[in-house]
């Protein structure tokens, strides 16, 4: 009668450990796609403490102690996860830039959460206690992230400020080069470098960037692929050496064409402005530098500044490539 009371329990304790993981990935749907809800996704909530507790609430029904193998352990919860954002990806719901960067995370986050049940599960003899104490395990588990998802919204972090600069030396003179600064019209598809941001995870290439003046502003509008659009308000000029702006988004193409949750202007990130320097060498070529600068807010600022470091000096090493291509010959670097 034991045994029956006991298979009957571990029964029911699946099908909630089951209900909460699919009650779990609903909620967070709404959250990632729901309306006013972007900055519930960026934080330790939604990365790490999401992944963790379906790995966890996986490997506390899946394995008995008698039967528990550690691979399995890690790999089932972490092909699901992976398996979650390949659907979403492939319904076209997420861009593969933001598939990318939270994959890493999720696959931590799962694998982390399985290995502390299994730690857990073994060394108790893969008990998990009486049915109420499993009920509540399950449902404190699910309800865990979306506390943490709350908290990071209630108290947001602060925003840094961040700025990605890339160089290139260019064996032409600044007059040369000055006039692919101010404006870059007709770009081919074929122009530039290949880089991992455009080439891998898909962002379009820019296409031209045209000189307008507007309201007595002078306005670099700029196109990328077929569909995004942005502008740079000029700030500063002094010809022949230096050019700054700051970046206005008169329309919503950058995230309907590239991935909706990263908003250029948005409450996680805001494109602030950038500009190109010119440096004359004393061997006659000239040092040419794109800066971007950049505010963010994340409690996981660490990983998400290195996608920015990464993305952004992709963008910024195209760019220079173009105008390289079209004044001269080079040698790249990092500033």
């Amino acid at each position: 009668m034991k045994d029956r009371n006991t298979s009957r329990a571990d029964r029911h304790g699946l099908w909630l450990d089951l209900a909460m993981v699919v009650l779990m990935i609903a909620a967070f749907g709404w959250l990632a796609f729901g309306p006013g809800f972007a900055f519930a996704t960026s934080g330790i909530g939604a990365l790490l403490a999401f992944p963790f507790a379906i790995g966890a609430l996986y490997a506390r029904r899946m394995y008995t102690a008698d039967d528990y193998p550690l691979t399995g352990c890690l790999i089932i919860p972490v092909a699901l996860l992976v398996a979650i954002l390949a659907i979403v990806w492939l319904g076209g719901f997420e861009g593969l830039i933001c598939i990318a960067m939270i994959l890493p995370l999720w696959i931590v986050g799962g694998a982390g959460g399985a290995f502390a049940v299994y730690l857990l599960k073994y060394t108790a003899g893969g008990s998990d206690g009486d049915s109420g104490g499993a009920r509540l395990n399950s449902v404190g588990l699910a309800l865990v992230p979306f506390a943490i998802i709350w908290a990071e919204m209630a108290a947001p972090a602060p925003w840094k400020d961040r700025i990605v600069s890339r160089s290139i030396d260019i064996d032409a003179p600044p007059s040369e080069i000055w006039p692919y600064l101010v404006e870059i019209p007709d770009i081919a598809e074929n122009e530039g470098r290949r880089t991992f941001t455009h080439d891998l995870l898909g962002v379009a290439r820019p296409r031209e960037a045209r000189l307008v003046h507007r309201a007595g502003l002078l306005v670099r509008k700029a196109r990328w692929g077929r569909d995004i659009r942005f502008e740079e308000i000029v700030t500063k000029v002094v010809p022949g050496r230096s050019i700054a702006w700051r970046f206005a988004f008169p329309d919503d193409s950058i995230q309907r064409y590239t991935d909706r949750h990263i908003a250029p202007d948005g409450p996680i990130l805001k494109l602030v402005g950038g500009g190109y320097d010119l440096h004359p060498r004393e061997n006659g070529s000239t040092r040419v530098i794109l800066s971007t600068h950049y505010r963010m807010r994340s409690r996981l600022g660490w990983y998400l500044g290195w996608w920015g470091e990464r993305t952004l000096g992709d963008i910024e090493e195209n760019v220079l490539a173009i105008i390289r291509d079209r004044s001269g010959n080079v040698t790249d670097r990092r500033s």
